[in-house]
């Protein structure tokens, strides 16, 4: 059930975060971060005027912008990115931010009329913390969620979300691991995999 209701609500959830523009990620603390890309999000999921095309092309720029794609791919593929060459370590970075867009972005428009509030924030370290939100759906239950955000700088990068108590970035390791193990540890067997979810 909860994996269910990850892939149901993440979507809204990565719109959510997907809704800020550059400027706003030296915004002066995550939750003002997430407060600010609240207010955005309904204008981004209503723009319905504008061509197709050019949202997808925003909303690819934004994820760059937004989230940590390169630490993200990192994790996601475990130790096997330790035995990866710098080549294959690329290529799938490039797989999984395209995978990764291309699956939401065909959710993109089913969304509409949520709202979104942040109830907390809690430092883990000195570079990282955990924004507690909620997302409220007009016909749906109130969703939970846990944005971890990471300090670079001045600028703060989201590098997982929480849903209920699933992790994103865990079921997406726990998914790849589950490819790896069945093709023998090849990194290029999982890069392989990835494109061909993209083309289909």
């Amino acid at each position: 059930m909860r994996a269910r209701s990850f892939l149901v609500a993440f979507p809204v959830l990565l719109l959510v975060a997907l809704a800020l523009p550059l400027k706003s990620a030296t915004a002066a603390d995550p939750a003002t971060l997430l407060t600010d890309v609240s207010s955005r999000v309904l204008k981004l999921i209503d723009d319905k005027q504008r061509p197709d095309a050019e949202r997808a092309q925003d909303f690819t720029k934004l994820v760059d912008e937004t989230f940590d794609v390169p630490k993200i791919a990192r994790f996601v593929l475990g130790q096997n990115w330790r035995t990866a060459s710098d080549d294959e370590r690329q290529q799938f970075t490039q797989s999984f931010q395209t995978y990764l867009i291309q699956v939401y972005w065909s959710r993109f428009n089913q969304y509409n009329g949520q709202s979104f509030k942040v109830t907390g924030q809690k430092a883990q370290s000195d570079v990282l913390t955990v924004v507690n939100t909620q997302i409220v759906q007009p016909s749906g239950p109130l969703v939970k969620v846990d944005w971890t955000v990471n300090k670079a700088g001045d600028s703060y990068k989201i590098i997982d979300v929480s849903i209920e108590g699933v992790s994103q970035v865990l079921t997406y390791r726990q998914e790849f691991a589950s490819i790896l193990a069945q093709n023998d540890g090849h990194v290029s067997a999982l890069i392989a995999e990835l494109n061909k979810k993209i083309k289909s």
